[in-house]
């Protein structure tokens, strides 16, 4: 699997942005000192690997996926942080 989105994390992103048409959220890698999770509200490409959780799609492309591989990202509540592990 290359990517479990929560129900949190969906509902987090559903209530942070407000999509329209064929508008999704893209996950991408940001690198300055490591590597870090990139979001974006961004049109939905085609040729990406889409993931939709509670009627929110999600797209990685194919550039970004080795990073997202076999991981979870998930909301905590607690910290109002997202968790990618």
């Amino acid at each position: 699997m290359l990517l479990e989105i929560s129900q949190n994390a969906a509902n987090f992103y559903k209530n942070e942005f407000s999509l329209q048409g064929n508008e999704a959220i893209r996950l991408f890698v940001r690198g300055a000192e490591g590597f870090f999770l990139g979001v974006e509200k961004d049109l939905l490409e085609e040729e990406a690997h889409v993931i939709e959780v509670n009627g929110v799609k999600f797209f990685i492309t194919e550039n970004d996926q080795w990073h997202f591989e076999g991981k979870k990202l998930d909301f905590d509540a607690k910290s109002e942080q997202m968790i990618l592990s």
